[in-house]
C-alpha cells in the first residue's frame, strides 16, 4: 500500500499515517496497512485496488491495468476450457496436498499418543519405556519443524518410526 501511495506523491509518517489523498486534506487522517487503508475524516477504507478506483473514479479492470496487472482474453474455445483444466488441476491438487497433510498429522500424533501411554504406564527404565522415551522426543521435534517452523522434514523417516512405535506396542 505504501508503494501505491508513493506513486501519487503521498509520504507515510511513522505512525503509518498520512494525509488522505482522496478528498485532499491538510492533517493526516488515513491509517496505512500493510496491504489496505482507513481515512477516518472520509470514511473511505479497502484495498490498492479500491484506492485506485477511488482515487481515479474507474473499475477494477482499469486499475487492475494501473497496478500492471494485464488481462487474457481467451478469444477460442480450447483456451478457456484448457484454462479451467488447469485449475481445476490446481484445485485437486490442493485438495490432496491438505488431505495428505491431514493424514501425516494424525499418524504422527497418533504415535505420540502412545509413546506417552507407555511411559505413563511402564515402570522407568523399562526397556519399552526407554524406547518411548527416546521416540517421542523425535516425534515431537518433527511436529514442531513440520507445523510450526513450516520447515520440511523427511516424512518416509517419520512414517517409518511411527510403524515402528505401532509394531512394538501394538503386540505387547
Amino acid at each position: 500500500m505504501k508503494e501505491v501511495l508513493a506513486r501519487y506523491g503521498v509520504m507515510v509518517n511513522r505512525n503509518n499515517m498520512c494525509c488522505c489523498p482522496i478528498h485532499q486534506e491538510r492533517h493526516p487522517s488515513m491509517k496505512v496497512f500493510k496491504d489496505g487503508y482507513r481515512c477516518f475524516a472520509c470514511g473511505s477504507c479497502g484495498d490498492i485496488f479500491s484506492f485506485i478506483q477511488a482515487k481515479e473514479h474507474c473499475d477494477f479492470k482499469t486499475a487492475f491495468t494501473i497496478l500492471g496487472g494485464t488481462y487474457e482474453h481467451h478469444s477460442n474455445e480450447t483456451a478457456r476450457v484448457a484454462a479451467q483444466m488447469k485449475f481445476s488441476r490446481k484445485k485437486v491438487q490442493a485438495q490432496r496436498a491438505k488431505q495428505e497433510e491431514k493424514r501425516f498429522r494424525q499418524t504422527l500424533m497418533d504415535a505420540i499418543g502412545m509413546c506417552e501411554y507407555w511411559i505413563e504406564n511402564r515402570e522407568p527404565f523399562d526397556d519399552d519405556w526407554v524406547f518411548a522415551q527416546n521416540k517421542i522426543l523425535w516425534l515431537w521435534a518433527n511436529y514442531e519443524d513440520k507445523y510450526i517452523q513450516e520447515m520440511e522434514i523427511n516424512e518416509v523417516n517419520v512414517y517409518r518410526t511411527c510403524r515402528e512405535i505401532e509394531q512394538r506396542f501394538l503386540t505387547l
